[in-house]
């Protein structure tokens, strides 16, 4: 069954169903229309200039606005095993509008939903053993490339300007992944913390783009049932998980010469841990590098990746490449982190048995 033409009443149909639609409408729709997956279908949409989460079309004001996703209530598997964990997602890095050789909008988007694929995978996994029914996201910042040409935002290498990155790339596609997430799970907290793209040096520090995407999504599905905005506009904070101190912060602030400062992060590390009173564990990112690493005993790091590939501005400035992935993992209010595993956001990247 082909998609309608453009001209008809049945395109229009297609067109509102489309817009604001789950990831399990997306499934089911491509299935119908005999696509081989849907990301096979979005990208026929996209080429058509249709986006998932945004409308297109601007009203008489030039207001781009965001239809109501429609999300289905979650009903927790009843279960006798185990304690009930929190699940938690680190998120960063996602330099929305940022043109690579393997990278660009359409990328992101699709990337942004292995994200969604593997979080609920994951928690069905481990439903087996005990109840997860709360879901916490942190946002450590970065989620558009920006403009600054000393960040490698030059013509040629980002889609757009930053506005616009932020309004048509990053705000749809987080708005479908927290509707979509929502179905899974009772609770959706998320905390969003400011990066440093997206940010001019003169301007003041709530002028970033971050903290727009963070005000859209707060007044719009951060009004639905269940789902809980949190805006960090300091550069760094301590949220609470499950009775643990979680130190969040982008990581921009420590200075970085070539590759992954690790020696200084650990040296910051310990004075923010006197000056904030003390953490269970601390959560950044900015270097584009996955790791984890005990600071000092109960106390660990975790840094968070990107979902960027083939970045030459990083590798030529930095020395970094990285395999595009974040980190989730489990926290038990008794144990602490009990489990965790790298999101990896693009199954390409995935390591081949014997190589």
């Amino acid at each position: 069954m082909p998609l309608p033409n453009e001209n008809s009443k049945e395109w229009k149909e297609e067109v509102n169903k489309y817009v604001g639609s789950t990831i399990e409408y997306r499934n089911k729709r491509s299935k119908e229309l005999g696509y081989k997956d849907r990301n096979s279908f979005q990208t026929v949409m996209e080429r058509r200039g249709i986006g998932v989460g945004a409308v297109d079309k601007e009203d008489k004001d030039g207001k781009i606005e965001l239809p109501p996703v429609k999300i289905s209530e979650y009903k927790p598997t009843k279960t006798k095993n185990g304690d009930e964990e929190t699940q938690v997602v680190l998120l960063s890095d996602g330099h929305a509008g940022k043109i690579t050789q393997s990278f660009n909008k359409i990328t992101y988007q699709k990337r942004m939903e292995t994200v969604f694929q593997s979080i609920v995978t994951i928690a069905n996994l481990h439903r087996h053993m005990y109840p997860i029914n709360k879901l916490r996201i942190i946002d450590l910042g970065d989620n558009c490339q920006g403009e600054n040409p000393h960040q490698g935002s030059v013509v040629g290498e980002i889609e757009m300007g930053a506005r616009d990155q932020t309004i048509k790339i990053a705000t749809p596609a987080w708005n479908d992944l927290l509707g979509s997430l929502k179905q899974h799970f009772s609770e959706v907290i998320f905390d969003g913390f400011p990066g440093n793209h997206g940010y001019e040096k003169f301007a003041p520090e709530t002028s970033r783009e971050d903290l727009r995407l963070y005000d859209i999504l707060q007044v719009g599905i951060g009004r639905e049932k269940g789902i809980t905005i949190n805006i960090h506009e300091q550069f760094a904070d301590i949220i609470d998980i499950e009775g643990y101190k979680f130190f969040c912060f982008h990581g921009d602030g420590i200075p970085c010469q070539q590759g992954v400062p690790q020696m200084a992060i650990e040296r910051r590390l310990k004075s923010w841990y006197i000056q904030y009173g003390g953490f269970n564990y601390a959560c950044g990112a900015h270097f584009h590098k996955r790791l984890t690493n005990e600071i000092a005993a109960g106390v660990e790091y975790f840094m968070n990746a990107s979902l960027v590939s083939d970045d030459m501005w990083a590798l030529k400035k930095l020395g970094i490449s990285s395999q595009p992935s974040q980190w989730t993992f489990g926290v038990h209010s008794k144990r602490g982190i009990t489990w965790r595993y790298p999101l990896i956001v693009d199954y390409k990247f995935l390591p081949l048995v014997g190589r």
